[in-house]
């Protein structure tokens, strides 16, 4: 479909790629990968036609679409949402019209043959264009994409820029154009969207580019690689974990490969600098001499060294109720979003929200960060607790006019300027690079210097909402690596699994007016709603005669136990809530034996529910 032959591109600065050489065919779904500053927006605008390359040219087979998405905020309509997506689909529309028209005319002259034969043309040529199924797909794809049917018939104005590129990625999936182009396309989705949209995309039968920086979207969505790096295009077949894996062994071929030529290169050179006055060795001599003059040199491996090396501000110890929230609702007008809804936020305690759109995650981090007031209840920092807010729009409260260096001076009183300049090369700003405008850089810039100006002082909670969006994979590997080893507590959200998966040691699902709390990360908690749904579904299923199973006093006491099982799962998790609000009791706070107890018993009933849930499986066999 697309071929790419001899492509060559520089900047002032530099080269970013020379003779490029790649043919994209049907069913390749490809990621675009590198740094920051590499080229894959470059690479892409030159593949779509709307930047020039320096060197060689872009084929693009007749009769083939494309679909792109760009990063850019797409611009609001007066038009609904669903006439927004269906748009696309001009002749669609009029031939909807005519069909209104000719329905309406033969109403009122039953015989005009002229009539009933143009409808008839009309509407095949509608069925044909999928006419009739058309606003469905739409409705399906805009569902999947996270907006509620209510919401179909507003206009595209009235949302934010995050929802309107949700709009013009529906539109574009519902064209289905033959290759698609894919700017960043998960940055204004939630997880449920992304989710929707990985699974989209891995049926998908057409051909793909997409630049993306979240791992497990990646792996999950495309089945090759595209790397930029080091001013080298190199194609790799697979997903994303695959190609970690191949380029780490090139890496390590490439080091041997390096290390023995310059080893075999001095040994020469010893020889010939050892024997070089000996009329003896003049051939040997000449021999290597000629041999180190056509040798193809192998370059030097490149390690990335210009990466963040972030230590954030640790916190003194914080009592052990960092933040609580007690009876709290939450009221939009006639929406509730918490009715009488508790939770707290224990030393230590990382916190990913996982939920459904509309759920509550932001609101839910608003309220403990203190900038949305509760309808009712209470939500409180534990005494001397110092929080940090990091939320989606702070890249648009910066300041355009003010310089990286300004912008962080601002906030960190009484540094010296080697101390900033110190913080900020942490940041990947060096040299003249902090002297950059704000509105000058880009949105994983703007994203560094924003996590750079709430990191500036200790804090004992972190409260973050999407923090590693715009982030390349290196910056994103960083800033995991620094809330790791980060000794407060932290709430997120994220539809970035890998970074749930890394940084959380909890799950809160926030939904129907309230949370449930899950004792691991996100993995653990996919992998324990699977089983739910598997035992909700199963126990749905259960037949009482079963094939396998024919002896009536057996059935019975499988029944019976079935029946018993499902009582002391309830009675499991009734313990397990009693012994969790004693352990978050404020008055059990200094009674270790108590709160140790508490603990063990919490323990011994999540074994006993799991291996309750084994032995309902086989049962159910």
């Amino acid at each position: 479909m697309i071929r790419l032959e001899n492509l060559s591109k520089s900047f002032p600065d530099g080269d970013l790629f020379n003779n490029v050489n790649i043919s994209i065919k049907r069913g390749m779904r490809i990621g675009l990968v590198g740094p920051n500053g590499s080229g894959k927006t470059t690479l892409l605008r030159i593949m779509l036609g709307k930047e020039s390359p320096d060197s060689g040219n872009v084929q693009v087979d007749k009769s083939t679409t494309i679909g792109y998405l760009a990063q850019d905020i797409v611009a609001g309509t007066g038009r609904s949402i669903l006439e927004e997506v269906l748009v696309a689909y001009p002749e669609v529309r009029e031939l909807e019209g005519k069909i209104l028209a000719l329905s309406e005319a033969i109403s009122k002259d039953h015989g005009n043959m002229n009539l009933v034969n143009e409808l008839g043309d009309v509407q095949h040529r509608f069925e044909a264009l999928g006419g009739w199924n058309l606003e469905d797909k739409a409705k399906k794809i805009l569902s999947g994409l996270g907006f509620a049917d209510e919401k179909f018939i507003e206009p595209m104005d009235v949302f934010s820029g995050g929802w309107r590129m949700r709009v013009a990625l529906a539109s574009i999936l519902l064209q289905e154009p033959d290759i698609l182009f894919l700017d960043e396309p998960t940055n204004h989705l939630d997880l449920e969207a992304t989710i929707w949209l990985e699974s989209f995309l891995s049926k998908w039968t057409g051909g793909m580019v997409m630049i993306s920086h979240d791992r497990a979207f990646l792996d999950r969505s495309i089945n090759n690689i595209l790397e930029i790096d080091l001013k080298k295009i190199t194609l790799f077949h697979g997903n994303y974990t695959k190609y970690t894996e191949e380029k780490s062994l090139r890496m390590e071929q490439h080091k041997n490969a390096y290390r023995n030529q310059q080893k075999q290169i001095k040994d020469t050179e010893r020889f010939i600098e050892r024997f070089r006055s000996k009329n003896t060795k003049a051939t040997q001599v000449q021999s290597r001499v000629k041999m180190l003059d056509k040798l193809e040199k192998i370059e030097a491996p490149t390690e990335q060294n210009h990466a963040m090396n972030l230590r954030l501000p640790q916190p003194n110890r914080s009592p052990l109720n960092v933040a609580s929230c007690r009876n709290v609702t939450k009221h939009y007008e006639n929406i509730e979003v918490f009715n009488n809804m508790d939770m707290v936020v224990e030393r230590g305690q990382k916190i990913g929200l996982v939920g459904h759109n509309g759920a509550g995650k932001s609101t839910l981090l608003k309220m403990l960060a203190g900038v949305e007031p509760v309808t009712s209840g209470a939500v409180r920092l534990g005494s001397s607790v110092d929080s940090a807010y990091y939320a989606q729009h702070q890249l648009e409260i910066l300041n355009p006019n003010e310089t990286v260096f300004e912008s962080i001076q601002k906030v960190s009183q009484g540094w010296s300027e080697n101390q900033m300049r110190t913080y900020l090369g942490s940041f990947m700003f060096s040299g003249d690079e902090i002297e950059k405008y704000v509105k000058v850089l880009s949105g994983g810039e703007k994203a560094r210097v924003a996590l750079a100006r709430m990191l500036v002082e200790p804090s004992h909670i972190l409260l973050l909402d999407e923090p590693t969006n715009h982030l390349d994979m290196v910056t994103r590997n960083v800033v995991e690596r620094a809330l790791i080893q980060f000794s407060g507590s932290i709430v997120c959200i994220s539809h970035d699994r890998h970074f749930l998966n890394n940084v959380t040691n909890l799950t809160c699902e926030v939904g129907g007016g309230g949370i449930r709390l899950f004792e691991g990360n996100y993995e653990y908690y996919d992998w324990k709603k699977q089983e739910e749904t598997k035992r909700n579904s199963k126990k749905s299923k259960v037949k009482i005669e079963s094939k396998q199973k024919s002896d009536y006093k057996e059935q019975k006491k499988i029944r019976n136990r079935l029946a018993w099982i499902d009582k002391r799962f309830k009675t499991i998790e009734n313990e397990i809530e009693n012994e969790r609000a004693l352990t978050n009791n404020p008055d059990y706070n200094d009674k270790y034996e108590i709160l140790e107890c508490a603990l063990n018993n919490m323990n011994t009933l999540e074994k006993e529910y799991l291996e309750l849930m084994e032995e309902q499986e086989r049962l159910l066999k």
